[in-house]
C-alpha cells in the first residue's frame, strides 16, 4: 500500500501511552475517533490477538483507525498479520530494522508506519516500502524532502506546534497533559466526553499514588529501583533508559570487559585475569555513557558485588564515573565506606536478614562514623544468586512478607533509611502491597529483561521470553550458594559431563577459589554468563527471577514504568 491513506487521513491523533490498570485508553482513543495501537506480545497467540482486535472494533467512531504496533514482536508475523486483516486493522507500526524473521512485513500489503530516528534511517525505511514515518519533532523537517507523511511524537505543547509548523500531518502525544495544546484541544474535548470519572483523573492530573523515593541526596519521581544484571544485561542503555524516568537505573559492574568500550587483554577467546575481565575505564565509560542517557533524571548506580575479585578498583572506577549510589551485596560489603572516603555517593547493601543489617551498621558506625543511605532486603524469589541454601529458598519463613518485618524493625534502630524489596516484585499491586508493608520502594530485575533497552542479545531476552514456569529453578554456583534462572541445554550438558572445559582464564569471584568451585559444579559461570549475553543459546547461563515466565511482552523501559506506577505518560516526572 501506498502512503495515500496517512495523506489523506485528517490530523490523526495516535494513542501515546498505555492504558494504566483497567483503563482501556485504546477503546477510549477509538471512541473519541483517534487511532489506538495495541500491541503485539513477542510470541503472540494469533486467536487472542484477533478477539482482542474485534472488541476494539466495536468502539470505532468516524474517523478512527486501529494501528498495531509490532515492535515487540519476534516471531508469528504470518498469524498477526491475517489477524489483523481480519479485524480491520489499518496499518502497522514497527521500527526502521526489522528482525530477519519479520522481513515479510515488507509485504503484508497493509501501510506501514515506521518509526525512526534520523534522515538516513527515514531513507532506508523508504526505500523499503514504508507509508509514513513517525518521529521526534526536532527532524520533522528534515524528512520533508523524502515526500512522506511525518506524524510526530511530542512531549510539550511547544513541541507539538513546531511538528505541526514544519509539515507533520498528526501528533503522538506522549502524556495525557499534552492534549491541553490547542493542536489536540477538540480531541481533548471527545476523549473526555467518553471516559468515566476515574479515567478522566488520569487526563487531569495523572493519578499516581506511589510515592516518592528519596535516599540521601536523591530526590526520585517513583520508588522503584532497576536491580543490576551481570554480565552486561544492565549496562548504558538499560541504566539510562531507567534513570530518564525518574527511577534508579543500574549498572552491572561485573564482566565489563566484554563491553564494546573496552580493550581487554585475551586469551582463549576470554579477557585474561581480573583486570581485563573488569577493567576500570570501561566502567567508567558506562556510568557516564548511562548517565548522558538519563537526562539528568533519576538516578544512574552501579551493582558491585562483593565476591568479585577487583572489588575495590570497580568501587573507585564508579566514583570516577560519577555514580550517584553504589549498591553492594554477595557477601557482607564491610570495607565499602573506606574505598568511598568522603565522596557524595549512596552506600546501599543489600541483605537477605535483619541480622546482616545489624553487622554492616555496626561495623559502618563504629569504624566508618557511617549508615547505610538504603538498604536493598533480597528474597529468595531473585534472579542470580540467592542469600539462602537451598533449603532456605524454599522455606516459607524467608518469604519477603515474613523477613521484611525483622528487617525494618533492625533498621528502625539505626535511623530511617528506606529499605527496598528486591525478588518476586511483579507489578503494581505488588508495589503497592509492599509499600502498605512498611518498604520504603521495590528493586526489580527480571521485568527490566523484558524492554528494547536491556543490552542483553535479542536470544537472551528470547530465551526468558519463551520461558515457562517449570523451566525455571534453582542450580548449582561455583561460589557455594544457590542461584536461579532457566534451565537450557547448558544444565544438560553439565549432567551429562560434556558442558564447555574450564578452564578459568578471568577469575571472576573470589569464593569460586580460581576455578574451584567451578570444577565442583561443572560449569565457569563467568564465561557463561558472557556467552549468554552475546546470544549463546547453547553454552549460555540464563539467570532470570522466579517470575521470568509471566513475561511475554518486549516493551519499552518508559511503557513498562508508566505500567508500573500507574501514571500514563509519566505526568509526575514531567510536571
Amino acid at each position: 500500500m501506498s502512503e495515500s491513506f496517512f495523506k489523506t487521513a485528517t490530523a490523526p491523533t495516535l494513542q501515546g501511552w498505555q492504558a494504566p490498570g483497567s483503563l482501556d485508553f485504546q477503546a477510549a482513543f477509538l471512541k473519541a475517533g483517534g487511532w489506538a495501537l495495541p500491541r503485539t506480545e513477542a510470541f503472540p497467540d494469533a486467536a487472542r490477538l484477533r478477539e482482542r482486535l474485534q472488541e476494539l472494533k466495536a468502539s470505532m467512531r468516524e474517523g478512527a483507525k486501529i494501528g498495531l504496533d509490532l515492535r515487540g514482536l519476534r516471531e508469528g508475523a504470518d498469524g498477526v498479520v491475517a489477524a489483523a486483516r481480519e479485524a480491520g486493522v489499518a496499518f502497522l507500526l514497527h521500527t526502521a530494522e526489522l528482525p530477519p524473521s519479520l522481513a515479510m512485513l515488507r509485504h503484508a500489503n497493509l501501510p506501514r508506519l515506521v518509526v525512526v530516528q534520523n534522515a538516513e534511517e527515514a531513507a532506508q525505511a523508504k526505500a523499503n516500502g514504508a507509508s509514513a514515518f513517525l518521529a521526534r519533532p526536532g527532524i520533522v523537517a528534515a524528512l520533508q524532502y523524502l515526500g512522506l507523511p511525518v506524524v510526530a511524537t511530542a512531549e510539550t505543547d511547544a513541541e507539538a506546534r513546531q511538528a505541526m509548523a514544519d509539515g507533520a500531518i498528526g501528533l503522538q502525544p506522549s502524556n495525557p497533559s499534552l492534549l491541553d495544546s490547542s493542536p489536540l484541544a477538540a480531541f481533548r474535548t471527545r476523549l473526555m466526553a467518553g471516559l468515566d470519572s476515574m479515567a478522566q483523573t488520569f487526563i487531569r492530573r495523572g493519578a499516581c499514588t506511589l510515592p516518592r523515593l528519596r535516599i540521601r541526596n536523591l530526590d526520585l519521581a517513583y520508588p522503584i529501583q532497576q536491580g543490576g544484571m551481570g554480565v552486561g544485561v544492565s549496562w548504558e542503555g538499560l541504566a539510562g533508559a531507567v534513570a530518564s524516568t525518574g527511577c534508579v537505573g543500574l549498572v552491572s559492574a561485573i564482566g565489563t570487559g566484554y563491553h564494546s568500550s573496552a580493550d581487554p587483554k585475551m586469551r582463549l577467546g576470554r579477557p585474561d585475569g581480573t583486570e581485563s575481565l573488569n577493567p576500570p575505564k570501561a566502567l567508567e565509560w558506562i556510568i557516564r555513557a548511562a548517565r548522558e542517557r538519563s537526562e539528568g533524571r533519576g538516578a544512574v548506580g552501579v551493582n558491585i558485588l562483593c565476591a568479585i575479585e577487583g572489588y575495590e578498583a570497580a568501587v573507585r572506577a564508579s566514583l570516577a564515573g560519577g555514580a550517584q549510589m553504589i549498591v553492594s551485596g554477595a557477601g557482607l560489603p564491610l570495607a565499602l565506606p573506606g574505598y568511598v572516603g568522603d565522596a557524595d555517593v549512596a552506600l546501599v547493601p543489600i541483605v537477605s536478614s535483619g541480622r546482616a543489617l545489624n553487622v554492616i551498621c555496626k561495623q559502618w558506625s563504629r569504624k566508618y562514623n557511617r549508615l547505610p543511605d538504603a538498604v536493598v532486603l533480597e528474597g529468595p524469589e531473585s534472579g542470580g544468586h540467592q542469600g539462602f541454601s537451598h533449603d532456605g529458598c524454599l522455606d516459607p519463613a524467608h518469604t519477603l512478607e515474613n523477613i521484611l518485618p525483622e528487617v525494618l524493625a533492625e533498621r528502625d534502630k539505626w535511623g530511617d533509611f528506606p529499605v527496598l524489596v528486591a525478588g518476586g516484585v511483579w507489578d503494581h499491586a505488588d508495589i503497592q502491597r509492599f509499600l502498605t508493608l512498611g518498604a520504603g520502594g521495590v528493586q526489580m530485575g527480571t521485568r527490566f529483561i523484558g524492554t528494547f533497552e536491556c543490552d542483553a542479545s535479542p536470544i537472551f531476552k528470547e530465551v526468558i521470553l519463551r520461558a515457562k514456569a517449570e523451566d525455571i529453578g534453582l542450580m548449582k554456583s561455583p561460589v557455594g550458594l544457590p542461584a536461579r534462572g532457566v534451565r537450557t541445554s547448558l544444565q544438560r550438558h553439565i549432567e551429562a559431563g560434556t558442558a564447555p572445559q574450564i578452564r578459568c582464564v578471568s577469575n571472576c569471584l573470589s569464593p569460586c577459589g580460581h576455578g574451584k568451585g567451578a570444577m565442583a559444579v561443572g560449569y565457569c559461570i563467568a564465561d557463561r554468563l558472557a556467552d549468554a549475553m552475546q546470544g549463546n543459546e547453547e553454552s549460555g547461563l540464563f539467570f532470570t527471577g522466579s517470575n521470568g515466565a509471566k513475561l511475554r511482552d518486549l516493551i519499552s523501559v518508559r511503557d513498562l514504568i508508566e505500567e508500573l506506577t500507574q501514571d500514563p505518560g509519566l505526568q509526575r516526572l514531567y510536571a
